[in-house]
């Protein structure tokens, strides 16, 4: 079972009841110390991206947290979007407790993994946690809004990067379950771009998942019409405490799914929940695993560790223990060619491209 733990603005996707089972007695958890020893963190990107600051805040406060407090140390690895430093880890690293590495959503995508170059299988790492990804939320000019469902108006324009986003795909669901009139308008640089096209009235819609841009636009009269929401503890998609009186997705389009469409947007649905991620290699003895997975839910809750993460990330920034990224992980891993299929010709029909 997991639960919520609340710290100020945070959540904490604490998956108490899998990490109890899996760790050791108090005696025996005495005796894992890293006291002298360096824990080195492979990132499987490049220095100053989201990854590498994600990796860098985490593995700091992790260290502190871990019995010894050992000296911690980064290495980049790029390459391949992440494929690089993944082969490299599952292959190669020792599973001693003392080399982890740091990726994102990216390396365990369903899609990436069909990839030819990968030669790893994330649902064999020891997942230390990783970092929930905020949950998107889509928003439309209010005095457009009521053009939304109704098919007879002019489709809503509903602007876009490269339509592989949450929100993009998001839509497409939409179009096809919930009979949204849109159409999409792809190809703006980057997010600044959109939102400035927004306020122009050159498009109707836009999505984003930061509350520092979401909240502006809010001000300017283009209002959220749903958003993505984060899971709670039972596993139920909730709101998210900036959007608490925005509706979820999740709650408008499962009642009209079933079959295979429903086991296809369950797999979409999990694909967007991790943003970033830390783990141990496959092999990794459990006691050392055990070790680290409670040295990030402490990290999770250090008072330094989220002073920098509100900062860094926004209020709704959430953790994933360790358990909870092993049961999410295996989901992603065991999606079907059929899955994957069925996504793919969505998004097709409804005007996004597929890579």
């Amino acid at each position: 079972m997991e639960r919520h733990v609340h710290a100020r603005g945070f959540t904490v996707i604490a998956a108490v009841a899998a990490l109890a089972a899996g760790a050791l007695s108090g005696a025996a958890q005495a005796e894992v110390s890293f006291k002298g020893k360096t824990i080195k963190i492979i990132i499987n990107s490049k220095p100053g991206g989201g990854t590498d600051a994600n990796a860098r805040l985490i593995g700091a406060h992790l260290a502190r947290h871990l019995p010894g407090e050992p000296t911690v140390t980064f290495q980049n690895l790029p390459g391949g979007g992440g494929i690089k430093a993944n082969n490299y880890f599952y292959a190669k690293v020792v599973p001693d407790g003392l080399t982890l590495l740091s990726g994102s959503r990216t390396q365990i995508s369903p899609t990436k993994l069909r990839h030819k170059g990968v030669k790893y299988n994330p649902a064999h790492y020891s997942f230390v946690g990783g970092t929930e990804r905020l949950g998107t939320v889509i928003l439309v000019r209010k005095e457009e809004r009521r053009r939304l469902l109704d098919p007879k108006a002019k489709p809503l324009v509903y602007g876009g990067i490269d339509g592989e986003r949450t929100g993009a795909i998001a839509g497409a669901w939409a179009k096809e379950y919930l009979g949204w009139n849109i159409k999409y308008l792809l190809g703006y640089p980057g997010a600044a771009d959109m939102f400035l096209a927004a306020r122009r009235r050159e498009i109707d819609m836009v999505a984003n998942q930061n509350v520092s841009n979401v909240m502006p636009l809010i001000k300017d009269g283009i209002e959220p019409v749903v958003q993505i929401g984060v899971r709670d503890e039972n596993g139920k998609m909730v709101p998210r405490t900036s959007f608490a009186k925005v509706g979820v997705f999740d709650e408008m389009i499962r009642p009209k799914l079933s079959g295979a469409a429903l086991k296809a947007y369950q797999t979409w649905l999990d694909d967007q929940l991790v943003d970033k991620w830390i783990a141990l290699p496959p092999k990794t003895p459990a006691d050392m695993v055990a070790a680290h997975r409670a040295a990030f839910l402490k990290a999770a809750k250090d008072r330094k560790f989220l002073d920098i993460a509100k900062q860094e990330f926004g209020e709704d920034f959430g953790i994933h223990s360790g358990a909870a990224m092993d049961r999410i992980v295996k989901s992603l891993v065991a999606t079907s060619d059929e899955d994957l299929a069925f996504l793919v010709n969505l998004r097709k029909k409804h005007g996004l491209p597929v890579r």
